[in-house]
């Protein structure tokens, strides 16, 4: 057993006492649908007798892959009330990968809206639709691991009821960070206070909200400021355009590649169309500032968080143009420090590793011994980005440690790099990477997205007048689009 004081930590209550005070609108657009707080509230509740039946027990790992929409938040809450755990993955996870990552962390059930019953079945030895008396919309699929399995690795009882999120797996292999109740609205109240956000705002749901960003922003937010929810299983440029020129819309937290789509396709019919929207996932291209600016008259808002602390920093909307990697200030009740180390020597004057500590921030990761809370030294976690803070506090990224290129002893910054290739006129993505020579040496390697006025040798042209001879890229792929996540993050594996 865990110490009362300890335990309180661990409590969903914050999270439950946000919804049941929820008094807003979740509108689902993909269904046409429009579910309000009454009638989410017995959704909640005849999920929560529901899942017993389906085998829950308070303190099991529940793999919940749910789309966006009011089950996301229902099943979240009935969950919680019932001391489950839910473990936040994609919607559009395979069952094969549903069934190993039970096993991988001790979760027994899985809740699913996606996947069909056959294919369900053909990987757990127990699935069934779960059918509560409720609206015909609260329906998924429930499917049980088998506990007997060798790979199974049982879960910590003593764990009621927390939250537990996924990491990108930017750092190695991913963990599972625990982020109980407490932690995740106080994520939520750094977005409110730091955003201005109200009951009277009206929120766009697209990226996953399984993702930490559309949690915090999409589902938390919502919860405890009452704001209306507007839903969408996946991007739709004509759903997402007609609720915006409709002006239904005030908040709108979105990837770069959306923001690109919507350009494309909208030009400036947007103008005015919301008073917010903020960008992550993903650096924000140079090019998608400026246009995005001179057609819809407002600035987007870049954001910077990570699953284990939750939002870090959003900037304020800028008088004038944001460098590439800028992410504003830390964010209200968030502390930032960059600390040098030995091995950025040579990156530039006062870039070094950035360390977080604030309020929401995870408990630990999540282990076979319970939760581990080593990664938080004194309350301070390491991101794992290189940054500096300028004089105005703001945090400029240069990039992950990790993608840090050795060329010959010289160390080169990724984002740096990313920098002055976006400033060239027709390019509209840029990604730098590390490659390898036949030495093992390392090289720097560039992806870059044109609008087709652009040719390699005007951006080996570029960087020759631009970047030291190290830090220029040795090879320059021209792609259509970068490789990217539903979540919007790129994938460095399918770079070429």
């Amino acid at each position: 057993m865990l110490p009362d004081c300890v335990a309180a930590n661990f409590s969903p209550e914050p999270i439950l006492s946000a919804a049941d005070s929820y008094r807003g609108q979740i509108v689902d657009l993909d269904a046409a649908r429009v579910v309000g707080a009454a009638e989410l509230a017995r959704a909640r509740q005849q999920l929560a007798a529901a899942l017993p039946r389906s085998g829950l027990a308070a303190g099991d790992r529940v793999i919940v892959a749910l789309g966006n929409g009011p089950l996301f938040v229902a099943a979240l809450a009935a969950i919680l009330d019932r001391g489950g755990c839910p473990l936040l993955v994609h919607f559009k996870t395979p069952p094969a990968e549903l069934r190993r990552t039970g096993l991988r962390f001790g979760a027994p059930l899985v809740i699913t809206d996606e996947c069909p019953l056959d294919a369900m079945q053909a990987e757990f030895p127990t699935c069934a639709e779960l059918v509560s008396s409720g609206p015909d919309w609260v329906r998924a699929r429930c499917a049980r691991l088998s506990e007997s399995d060798p790979a199974f690795q049982a879960s910590q009882p003593w764990l009621p009821g927390v939250p537990l999120h996924p990491t990108s797996g930017t750092t190695g292999v991913p963990k599972v960070a625990a982020r109980p109740g407490y932690r995740a609205t106080e994520e939520a109240r750094h977005y409110i206070e730091t955003i201005g956000i109200s009951a009277e705002d009206t929120i766009l749901a697209v990226p996953p909200m399984s993702h930490a960003y559309a949690f915090g922003m999409c589902v938390m937010v919502p919860l405890l400021s009452g704001a209306r929810v507007v839903t969408l299983r996946g991007f739709s440029q004509k759903k997402v355009f007609q609720e915006l020129v409709a002006g239904r819309l005030t908040i709108f937290p979105a990837v770069p590649a959306m923001l690109d789509l919507l350009l494309f396709g909208a030009g400036d019919r947007l103008r005015g169309a919301c008073r917010t929207v903020l960008t992550a996932g993903a650096p924000l291209p140079l090019r998608t500032a400026r246009q995005f600016r001179q057609a819809w008259g407002i600035a987007v808002r870049p954001l910077y968080g990570t699953t284990e602390t939750g939002g870090i920093a959003v900037a304020e909307e800028p008088e004038e143009e944001l460098p590439v990697g800028c992410v504003g200030r830390p964010m209200h009740g968030v502390e930032v420090q960059v600390r040098p180390a030995a091995d950025h020597a040579g990156l530039g004057d006062n870039v070094g590793m950035l360390y977080v500590r604030s309020s929401s921030m995870m408990e630990g990761y999540v282990g076979p011994d319970g939760v581990d809370p080593s990664p938080l030294a004194d309350g301070w976690f390491q991101t794992g980005d290189v940054a500096r803070i300028d004089a105005a506090g703001a945090i400029h990224l240069k990039g992950r440690e990790t993608e840090v290129i050795n060329v010959g002893g010289m160390k080169v910054l990724p984002g740096e790099v990313e920098e002055v290739i976006a400033t060239l006129p027709g390019v509209r993505e840029v990604k730098v990477y590390a490659g390898s020579k036949r030495s093992v040496a390392q090289l720097v390697k560039a992806a870059v997205v044109t609008d087709g006025s652009v040719d390699v040798r005007a951006i080996q042209a570029h960087c020759q007048h631009h970047l030291v001879y190290y830090k220029r890229p040795a090879r320059i792929a021209l792609l259509d689009a970068l490789p990217r996540s539903a979540a919007g993050k790129i994938l460095p594996d399918q770079l070429p």
